[in-house]
Parts: C-alpha cells; sequence; structure tokens
C-alpha cells in the first residue's frame, strides 16, 4: 500500500480516509476523484475532479496506483432513484474495469450492512454467510447488494487482484450526517410504535479496519459493527429531542406526503426507508475479530454518546 486511489474523495468517509492515510509513512501518495472539491486541503493528497462513471486508468497509470478505495456512492435518498442507481451501479462497474486495466493489486469496497436487507425474519445477530436481500424498496440497500454481485463476477474473473468487502453498521461520530442522523435532529421526532434496536460502529474504528486490511494484504468478506444496540427512541431523547411514535397506517401516508413535497423539516427519506428502524439487520463482527485480532474501541452506545455530545456542544455555540 505505496500510492492509493481514493474514489468519493470528498465525502465523509474519504475524507476520512485521507486525512489518517496522511500520517501513514508506507503510504507515499493519495490520489482521489470526486464531483465536489474537498472540504480541506489534505498533504499528500492529489485531487481530480471527475465523476466515478469516466473511465480513470489514466490517471491509476499516471500515478502508478496498487490500491484503491472504492468510497464513491450516494448515500442520502433522492427523487432521481434512476440517476441515484445509475451512479452507484454504473460507477462500480467503471472503476473495476479500470483497476483490472491499469493492473492494481488491492481494492476494499466500503459495502454496507444494509445489504442484507430489513426484513423480520433476519436472524440476529447476521453473520457473512447469510445471504444478501436488499429491498428493492430502498435504492441504498438494493445498490448496496447489486454491487456486491458485480464484485463477484469481477473476481471470478480476475483472481489475481485481492478484494476487501466491508459491511459496516451506520458509522458514526461528529461527522455523522446520513439522513437518519438529520431525522434524529429535529425537535418532533416521528416514529413507527414498533422499532428495533439499531447498532454502530464508531468512525474511528472504522479507519482503523480499513487501513489494517490494506496494510496486511487482507482480502474477504467482513461485517463491521460494534457491540450493543439501543433504540432509536433512546437516540432522539439524548439529542434533546422529543420522539412522536405514530402507527404505521398513519406514519407511513403522512411521511409519504411530507417527502413527496419535500418537506425536510418533517423526514428525511421515502417511507421505504422506515423499513431500517422497523425490521433488525444487526450483525456479528466475529468473523473480523477472529480473523484480525482486532478489538472496537467503542461500543454502539458509547459511539453514540460521543456523537450526540458533539451535538449538543454545537447547538450551545
Amino acid at each position: 500500500m505505496r500510492r492509493v486511489f481514493i474514489t468519493g474523495v470528498s465525502g465523509y468517509i474519504g475524507m476520512k480516509l485521507a486525512e489518517e492515510l496522511v500520517r501513514r509513512d508506507k503510504v507515499d501518495e493519495i490520489v482521489g476523484i470526486d464531483v465536489n472539491r474537498p472540504p480541506r486541503d489534505i498533504p499528500k493528497l492529489i485531487f481530480y475532479e471527475r465523476d466515478v462513471r469516466h473511465p480513470v486508468d489514466d490517471i491509476l497509470g499516471k500515478h502508478g496506483i496498487d490500491t484503491i478505495i472504492h468510497a464513491a456512492f450516494i448515500l442520502s435518498p433522492t427523487h432521481d432513484k434512476r440517476n441515484m442507481e445509475d451512479i452507484n451501479i454504473n460507477g462500480t462497474r467503471n472503476i473495476l474495469a479500470s483497476a483490472a486495466a491499469a493492473g492494481v493489486h488491492h481494492i476494499l469496497y466500503t459495502s454496507s450492512a444494509t445489504a442484507y436487507g430489513f426484513y423480520g425474519d433476519n436472524p440476529v445477530p447476521l453473520t457473512e454467510e447469510d445471504g444478501l436481500r436488499g429491498n428493492d424498496s430502498i435504492t441504498y440497500s438494493k445498490t448496496k447488494r447489486i454491487i456486491e454481485e458485480i464484485f463477484r463476477d469481477f473476481l471470478a474473473r480476475n483472481p489475481h487482484i485481492t478484494a476487501t468487502i466491508l459491511r459496516p453498521s451506520f458509522v458514526v461520530g461528529p461527522g455523522f450526517d446520513n439522513p437518519l442522523a438529520r431525522h434524529l435532529r429535529k425537535k418532533l421526532v416521528f416514529l413507527p410504535r414498533k422499532t428495533t434496536p439499531l447498532q454502530f460502529v464508531h468512525e474511528d474504528d472504522l479507519m482503523e479496519i480499513i487501513i489494517m486490511m490494506l496494510e496486511k494484504g487482507k482480502g474477504g468478506i467482513f461485517n463491521v459493527g460494534a457491540r450493543g444496540a439501543m433504540s432509536v427512541y433512546d437516540m432522539a431523547r439524548r439529542l434533546g429531542n422529543i420522539p412522536v411514535p405514530l402507527p404505521a397506517p398513519l406514519l407511513y401516508p403522512f411521511n409519504a406526503l411530507a417527502w413527496a413535497l419535500r418537506l425536510s423539516m418533517l423526514t428525511e427519506f421515502p417511507s421505504s426507508m422506515l423499513l431500517l428502524i422497523r425490521h433488525p439487520w444487526i450483525v456479528s463482527s466475529e468473523k473480523l475479530e477472529k480473523a484480525t485480532g482486532y478489538t472496537f474501541q467503542y461500543d454502539t452506545i458509547r459511539a453514540f454518546d460521543i456523537y450526540a455530545a458533539h451535538i449538543c456542544q454545537r447547538v450551545m455555540r
């Protein structure tokens, strides 16, 4: 891991990775692409403004890239599902084709535990042996599942390339800003009456795990989730907000109307995404821990409390 290429380098995960990699003596150069410029300057980072769907083998060859971290992904739901799928799926196909053409040795993909899907009959916890059933009604979950299928086919054709696929639960930390985070920060948080506990992984743990995998050249598929879980009701309260329980027959049409009218003060996602707080998708990290010896620094509750303290301090300023 001497020359690292990061897709989606200006995003939450991409920026954290670039900042961590800069501190590693073994990394000579970091190259990144994104459609947006990085929010802050990072030493060693060479930035190219490029869509992930456009070929990058010229960049990979020019810089002698040996390692790719594929972190580009549209996370937040949009009203244009087709464009979201095009960027996420065809962007991955493009990066993999460029990697093969440029002779890259190692590719790490930040997938998601959401690829398992949200179902009432999910085992608790989910292991890597469980099938991926990412819900077709949730673009994020669906495309994470499809992209893993694309990786499987790619690796069958390119067995000489090492690939690491990580399936983290929700990543939390000061930079936590996905649709759930924004929803929980509303003063009135509308929620289903019946919810499932959620699992987190602190951003610092995820960064350490990614870099450890790259330094060791470790391939394979691994769940990444800290121990413990907590309810969305507790999350809302710890952020100083008021959870409002609603029966599903009322919440779903209410949320759907707010989403259709783009009333972000009421909701941050379409009603289909309510499944992720209604059905279990907690993962076991036993395979990761046994394969690497890694010990998580933070459990789920501690990770969220750090985030909550950060938000509360920001509000008080």
